[in-house]
């Protein structure tokens, strides 16, 4: 499915406005749900040797947190009292589900094992579930930041059709999972006076910037290998997340 054909299915919803409808984004996940389309997945995939090791170091790791079931967020976001929007964040949750199991298969097809579970997962989880939904939902668009400018690198950056197939698909859902939750939390922090919208900003930047650097590190072969420099990647990442952070808090 191509970019134009998914973007289609967003038709009822206006990127530019920060008004929050449940009932937009749930037309969203349904059709995007409706219209996504099965890849198919050759058996074997070949790259030249370090590039299927390192890329297939980093997708394992990225295998493990797109598998989640989201009890925790659906638990919180239960309290909302917007049964609409518990129906979009379960939809949510099953996308990521789907990127779970497109990553699986591309993992089988470079001969690799999924991994029962990463440190990095587990600091992540943790973070996450610290507070209540809104802790929950600003960590989890840091993590939705980097995926985001990660997989629009590899798909920009790795010579298999498949392969950027898979990673565009990918980043087209996260484009559009940053702006359903952004609608929502600048719904949610409206009431926040202005020095406090401020003073979250800040925090919301320290621990962006600390995921980030954490994140390079951990995968800087793969970067290496696709002849991105972690310092470009850094400013990709800084700028949508300066963008995202400014939609939610401004």
């Amino acid at each position: 499915m191509s970019a134009q054909q998914v973007l289609k299915i967003t038709s009822s919803i206006d990127l530019r406005s920060h008004t929050y409808t449940s009932s937009s984004w749930l037309s969203y996940f349904h059709g995007n749900k409706s219209g996504a389309s099965e890849i198919l997945f050759p058996e074997k995939i070949v790259l030249p040797s370090e590039l299927q090791q390192s890329l297939l170091a980093s997708l394992q790791r990225f295998q493990i947190g797109e598998s989640g079931d989201g009890q925790h967020l659906k638990k919180y976001a239960a309290a909302v009292n917007d049964p609409v929007y518990e129906q979009c964040i379960d939809l949510f949750v099953k996308e990521n589900q789907s990127h779970a199991g497109m990553l699986a298969q591309i993992i089988k097809s470079m001969d690799g094992s999924l991994l029962a579970g990463h440190w990095s997962e587990r600091a992540f989880v943790m973070l996450r579930r610290m507070f209540g939904l809104k802790t929950e939902v600003f960590v989890l668009m840091i993590a939705e930041v980097i995926g985001k400018c990660f997989y629009k690198n590899l798909a920009d950056h790795i010579d298999n059709k498949t392969l950027k197939e898979a990673f565009s698909l990918i980043v087209i859902d996260e484009i559009f999972h940053l702006e359903f939750h952004c609608s929502f939390m600048s719904e949610q922090t409206r009431q926040y006076s202005a020095v406090f919208r401020q003073v979250l900003s800040y925090l919301w930047f320290a621990l962006f910037y600390a995921a980030a650097l954490v994140f390079i590190f951990d995968h800087g072969r793969v970067f290496q290998a696709i002849k991105v420099s972690r310092s470009a990647f850094l400013s990709q990442c800084t700028s949508t997340f300066k963008r995202t952070a400014s939609k939610v808090l401004t």
